[in-house]
């Protein structure tokens, strides 16, 4: 089964207490995208805090299609920083890493 690719910009972040880590495409599958965030969550963050094996991961997935930037708050809205238009909220991806 092929897997199936996303036409339209995609963000997918992780919020962390302190921050967040992110990865934005359009052309990489969201299964694979939630795996490669949760990664460099792990790799961002390890100087500060302790991870537990088997940890469970929520990645949000959010559609940036056209925006020239964008800003994220901890409320888990994410806008463009040009128009302040909010971008459409898409799922979250739970992963175990």
């Amino acid at each position: 089964m092929a897997k199936k690719k996303n036409p339209q910009m995609i963000l997918g972040i992780v919020f962390i207490s302190g921050g967040s880590t992110f990865y934005s495409s359009s052309d990489t599958p969201i299964e694979e995208m939630a795996s490669i965030i949760v990664k460099r969550t792990i790799k961002d963050w390890k100087h500060l805090f302790k991870f537990k094996k088997n940890a469970l991961w929520p990645v949000h997935f959010y559609d940036i299609s056209g925006f020239e930037g964008w800003s994220a708050d901890y409320a888990g809205k994410v806008t463009d920083l040009k128009s302040k238009k909010e971008a459409p909220f898409l799922e979250t991806l739970k992963v175990v890493h």
